[in-house]
């Protein structure tokens, strides 16, 4: 009797067909969620995360950083969990990039992400070094992370050591202070809020004190998406957002923003 893993590997060509550059991106995540929760049907997040919202939200911020990777480069999926920044990578590029992926999760906790993304994985066991030597990496990826260090300016003076000169560090999905649904949860439902939030001037700030001179900020997902989603409008939302940011200010009420950064050796 064939498993469930095999049967996810052969349906979905991993390692082969499915690596293809020209293969559609939504379809390659679409295909790793359905995979991976063949074989771990219950798992929430996985759940949340393969949403056609969520999905669309991870390759518009894949293709927001992308002209920031270079062909190449060596880059490093910091804080991975199901790694689909390098699945999306790997898809994209091939075998023309060198990946690493760090986390506190082992590679086995979402094995179909990781036997596709194929990125060299270490797993974690210190909260702030990182096993790699100075100046390894062109690129840092960190995919709704940093929220969750336990002191997150030692975490960036980690990942400026790791960044080789002039390497650039991609921050998404930082928690807005100002953030609506993030006020839900805390206060209304009283749980699945994020402990540590940000505003945009204090991430900057932080930003530079660690040595990264920010290239591009922007707000980033917004509360009225999920309500879109509900009602079959997800289309109209990139519509709506621009149209919103136009007539009021209510961007600044975002779920999260997003930076890149460069490693720069003075200001």
């Amino acid at each position: 009797m064939i498993d469930a893993k095999t049967q996810a590997t052969r349906r979905f060509g991993i390692h082969s067909e499915a690596t293809d550059k020209a293969a559609p991106l939504q379809k390659v995540l679409q295909e790793l969620y359905e995979g991976q929760l063949a074989i771990d049907p219950g798992n929430a997040y996985l759940v949340e995360h393969a949403r056609p919202l969520c999905v669309e939200n991870q390759i518009r911020t894949f293709h927001w950083y992308r002209p920031h990777i270079p062909v190449g480069g060596k880059v490093l999926d910091w804080g991975c969990n199901h790694a689909p920044d390098s699945c999306l990578l790997r898809s994209a590029y091939g075998n023309d990039l060198e990946l690493f992926s760090c986390d506190f999760t082992s590679r086995q906790t979402y094995e179909v992400f990781h036997d596709f993304a194929q990125t060299s994985h270490t797993l974690l066991d210190d909260p702030f070094h990182l096993p790699y030597p100075a100046n390894s990496f062109d690129v840092v990826i960190g995919s709704g992370v940093l929220e969750h260090t336990a002191q997150d300016y030692e975490s960036l003076k980690e990942l400026y050591r790791v960044l080789k000169p002039g390497g650039v560090v991609v921050i998404s999905y930082l928690p807005n202070w100002l953030s609506f649904g993030e006020w839900v949860r805390r206060v209304v439902r009283r749980r699945d809020f994020h402990r540590r939030l940000y505003a945009m001037a204090e991430a900057r700030q932080l930003l530079k004190r660690s040595g990264f001179y920010p290239l591009v900020e922007e707000y980033h997902t917004y509360f009225w998406e999920r309500r879109l989603e509900a009602v079959g409008l997800v289309r109209w939302e990139q519509s709506l957002s621009r149209f919103m940011k136009c007539m009021f200010p209510i961007h600044k009420f975002s779920s999260t923003f997003r930076f890149i950064a460069r490693k720069v050796d003075a200001m």
